[in-house]
């Protein structure tokens, strides 16, 4: 149902959008990226190759790197500074602005990496611990259920089951955020089944096991650790399933702990918070601890950890917390948190964590060239004057070569059109209230050439590809360049023009 309804929408909205200039991509079908990756890196032309090597090929390999006897060097691709428009009209009801800085790459070059997904190994997770914990004396295991904790689950499947019968029984009426899951009978006695074997099966209070390193551990399970100096720290790594290929440790937490930055606290403070959210904020302390000195300690741990390719792309002060289920959260330290990103080759670092603007419209599912939905590689820390005191790693990946060393990338007045293009015609503005009271201002304030994590076409693996990162503003009641909002952003493909949508892959 609620894929029709999407579809709908789109058709809807689809028939009321003037006609592009040109036709709006989100997947080109010319197989131009591919093409140029693998040409040879753009080259200055001015430069004379030598009579020996002057038959021979620009690339030395698949790699397309240069050839070793050529004396051709990299040309260096150079676009503006600044990218400033006034504000003109782009459909009714909806004008665009852009006063943008434009940040790219200080040496002009632009390589393209190739990477694959790497499994998180147990050999790694036990590593990384003896490198950020004290020495263990006692583990418990946290996802293991007791009786009772398996007994109620049971209780809680058996009282939806009884919900959805009620609601069948007096003729499926709508309900505003009701579940409209079906269940059959074949599906509730096999459940009901499969709760009781774990009740039976579960122990009556989980045992505490005494251990003297952590080489006890096995990747899938989420333990809590008494440490040799009394404290407490928890993990929890898994590789299981594609979207669950991660590693994290709390240090100070016997449930994992999380980061609470800044921004959140502000949020939470707010007098619309729940109850639940203003507790949480109330446990919010400054830190005395300098942005400098907190930025150095993460480089010298993260380095120590053997992750001296990553950088810093994001960073705000924090309070680190214990999640404990069934209890208050518990105030951990104070100090900084940072996520990292790794280098491919000195590109301008930026914090795109959030989707694209869920405000452009990309057309339904159908419309995609998708493989799977992309995950970004990254790193987040929370550092004290102690070192790391919570460290989440996600979707690691092993880099397996450089594709091309300088890809040619299209001129930047391709790129105002495709953002221009863009706005207008997939920015989905509330027009049933039919007035001038709902005219709507975007601005573009920021543009980054950076690198972004891209699929490769029907096949295995990424290409760290470099992409336009286009911020802009427009929503009513929403200030720029708060951490507390969605970024509204457009990500484009710096080689063919390619719209991307993080969550649909290239």
């Amino acid at each position: 149902m609620k894929r029709m309804f999407c579809i709908l929408f789109v058709v809807l909205f689809c028939a009321c959008v003037p006609t592009p200039e040109k036709e709006f991509i989100i997947s080109k079908e010319d197989n131009l990226a591919e093409q140029k990756i693998h040409a040879a890196p753009l080259t200055e032309d001015t430069v004379s190759v030598p009579q020996s090597s002057a038959n021979a090929p620009i690339g030395d390999g698949a790699n397309g790197t240069p050839a070793k006897d050529s004396e051709r060097t990299a040309k260096a691709q150079t676009f503006p500074t600044r990218w400033d428009e006034e504000a003109f009209l782009i459909r009714e009801y909806v004008t665009l602005a852009i006063h943008a800085d434009v940040e790219t790459k200080a040496d002009g070059l632009y390589p393209v990496v190739e990477t694959r997904n790497e499994t998180m190994s147990n050999e790694t997770v036990i590593a990384l611990l003896g490198q950020l914990l004290k020495q263990p004396v006692s583990m418990q295991y946290l996802d293991a259920r007791t009786k009772e904790e398996w007994g109620r689950e049971l209780k809680e499947y058996v009282d939806t089951v009884a919900d959805w019968q009620a609601w069948v029984d007096a003729g499926r009426p709508e309900i505003e955020g009701h579940d409209d899951t079906d269940f059959t009978p074949e599906e509730i006695e096999a459940t009901t089944a499969w709760y009781m074997e774990q009740i039976q099966n579960a122990p009556d209070r989980i045992e505490t096991k005494k251990v003297s390193d952590y080489r006890s551990y096995h990747i899938n399970e989420t333990v809590s650790y008494t440490l040799e100096d009394g404290g407490y720290a928890s993990v929890t790594a898994c590789n299981d399933k594609p979207w669950r290929n991660y590693l994290q440790i709390s240090d100070g937490c016997k449930s994992c702990g999380y980061i609470y930055y800044a921004y959140r606290h502000e949020e939470c403070s707010k007098e619309g918070a729940d109850a639940a959210m203003k507790r949480t904020a109330a446990l919010w302390k400054e830190t005395t601890l300098s942005r400098e000195d907190a930025e150095a300690i993460a480089y010298r741990e993260i380095e120590r950890l053997g992750f001296s390719d990553f950088r810093i792309a994001y960073g705000e002060k924090a309070i680190l917390l214990d999640v404990r289920e069934g209890a208050a959260d518990r105030f951990v330290a104070t100090g900084w948190g940072f996520r990292l990103n790794r280098d491919y080759g000195g590109y301008p670092m930026i914090d795109v964590r959030f989707e694209p603007s869920h405000l452009l419209n990309y057309g339904d599912d159908d419309a995609f060239a998708v493989n799977e939905p992309i995950r970004e590689e990254q790193i987040e820390v929370f550092v004290d004057e102690n070192g790391i005191r919570f460290f989440a790693y996600s979707n690691p990946k092993a880099v397996t070569g450089l594709l091309n060393a300088n890809v040619e990338l299209l001129p930047f007045s391709e790129i105002q059109r495709i953002v221009k293009n863009t706005l207008s015609v997939c920015y989905p503005v509330q027009r049933y209230q039919g007035s001038a009271d709902w005219q709507w201002s975007l601005t573009v304030y920021r543009v980054v050439l950076t690198t972004y994590t891209l699929h490769k076409r029907d096949a295995d693996g990424f290409y760290e590809m470099p992409c336009w990162i286009v911020l802009f503003d427009g929503w009513q009641g929403r200030e720029r360049d708060t951490q507390s909002m969605r970024m509204q952003s457009m990500i484009i493909n710096a080689v063919d023009g390619t719209v991307v949508h993080s969550a649909q892959g290239y």
